[in-house]
């Protein structure tokens, strides 16, 4: 019983430390081989019908660089001029990171599961999502836990065509969320919550 109590403060630990952190900077320490664990240990997060049709692309050093001026370029395309201050300083805090996880789901993966289970067709496009966000957030936790500052974007579709260009990505993977990491060079805001019994009922 020890043991489960270190492991749950070790866990609700981890949940609180998980933060959006948008600006970010390079740190040394944050290597391809403490990326690498930390997501092998996210594999366990579950999906629907162990499907695991999520995929990830791991972006670091110049390749991460030019995923965000891939991002630069294509916003430049859509965002007025005089309101594009801003939106750089943004992009200029996820560059500024080690590395960026793209996530994808293989659509291939989906469609084969629709054809094989047709009484849930209507289900799976919805359960993809579902797979994708479990592990979007075991990766976070995973940052979290070794102290990797990240956030999760959303720039697709503008980047998708030139993403998968750039790192041959195959035709059937659909680009879902975007997840910069790096060392905090912010402080996050307060966290404020909703009062549970808004959110939440409990019966019996």
């Amino acid at each position: 019983l020890r043991g489960v109590n270190e492991m749950k403060a070790r866990l609700d630990e981890v949940m609180e430390k998980r933060r959006s952190i948008r600006t970010l900077e390079r740190d040394s320490r944050i290597t391809r081989e403490t990326v690498e664990k930390a997501i092998g240990l996210a594999r366990h997060a579950p999906s629907a019908y162990n499907a695991q049709t999520s995929r990830l692309v791991v972006l670091m050093n110049e390749e991460h660089g030019k995923f965000w001026d891939i991002a630069e370029k294509e916003l430049r395309l859509v965002t007025p001029p005089d309101a594009f201050a801003r939106t750089q300083k943004k992009l200029d805090g996820f560059r500024g990171g080690n590395g960026t996880v793209l996530f994808y789901e293989d659509a291939a993966e989906t469609e084969k599961l629709k054809q094989d289970f047709p009484l849930y067709e209507d289900k799976f496009d919805a359960w993809a999502q579902h797979n994708n966000a479990i592990l979007e957030y075991a990766v976070w936790l995973a940052f979290a836990e070794r102290e990797i500052a990240s956030s999760l974007q959303h720039y697709n579709p503008l980047v998708d065509a030139d993403a998968a260009k750039e790192w041959d990505i195959p035709e059937s993977w659909v680009l879902v969320a975007q997840m910069p990491f790096g060392r905090a060079a912010e402080e996050p805001g307060l966290r404020t919550f909703k009062p549970l019994d808004e959110i939440v009922k409990f019966y019996g």
